[in-house]
């Protein structure tokens, strides 16, 4: 279940006065842009929060300094060129080497994410494909973390390859339910990890209440796990044994000795 936030033709160019179209209708709907819309991070208003009672969980190693040293447009706009590279896709020097993607169902490393999403077909199967990304805002909570959200439309007019099986261009349009994605960042301004696929409305739109490339194969027809089903339910626990293999080997694995100069 990847994101199409990685494809060529969602690459956005932020528009010069994107806080403009806050509230208005946008004119053309086949524009690809990216509009931020954010707030001042309030860290005090925060605490007030916290300081109530219990506080809000957050990732582990997050960096509550991370707004004070690099400031919040600062953020927003290195997530913008995050997502204009497709995700690392077209340059993946924007990922750390931790990287990580986490989706509902999966969770890839970094070599394994490129491999996946640089295999797709994506930009045949749907030329038109827009994310209509906007609202680029600081997590408050978790101060290294960029929220976006993306609405998914296109045309399925070529082959979409995906699981060893093709879809042949139905002429079908897509129109997706409203995503939540974020980026979260490490000191260097890299990105530790990738979330998305998960869906804000599941009313929006006639990708069956599902987001990211699960929701396309739905507008077009293909069968596939919805959620809560037997199967997806069983995919996400394969995935969360796979994950867990993963980390044992990894916590027990020796790292490679130097080479002598």
């Amino acid at each position: 279940m990847l994101s199409t936030a990685f494809r060529g033709s969602l690459v956005s160019c932020a528009a010069p006065n994107a806080r403009s179209f806050v509230g208005k209708n946008i004119q053309n709907p086949n524009q690809r842009m990216v509009v931020k819309v954010s707030s001042p991070v309030d860290a005090s208003a925060a605490s007030a929060v916290e300081s109530e009672g219990v506080p809000p969980a957050v990732l582990d190693g997050t960096d509550a300094g991370f707004v004070e040293r690099f400031g919040e447009d600062t953020l927003i706009a290195r997530a913008e060129e995050v997502f204009a590279t497709m995700t690392g896709v077209k340059d993946d020097s924007v990922l750390a080497e931790d990287f990580r993607f986490e989706f509902p169902v999966v969770s890839l490393d970094k070599e394994a994410y490129l491999k996946a999403v640089r295999g797709f077909s994506l930009d045949q199967a749907i030329p038109d494909m827009n994310s209509n990304a906007y609202h680029f805002r600081v997590d408050p909570y978790e101060a290294n973390r960029v929220w976006f959200t993306i609405r998914n439309s296109g045309t399925h007019t070529g082959d979409l390859k995906f699981a060893g099986k093709t879809y042949k261009g139905t002429g079908k349009v897509i129109q997706g339910a409203p995503e939540c994605c974020s980026y979260t960042f490490n000191s260097e301004l890299k990105v530790t990890s990738f979330t998305g696929g998960y869906v804000m409305d599941r009313r929006v739109g006639n990708t069956g209440g599902m987001g990211a490339l699960f929701g396309i194969l739905h507008a077009i027809g293909a069968p596939v796990p919805r959620p809560g089903s037997l199967m997806w339910n069983i995919l996400s626990l394969v995935n969360k044994i796979r994950v867990g293999i993963a980390a044992i080997f990894a916590k027990f694995t020796p790292a490679p000795a130097e080479k002598s100069a």
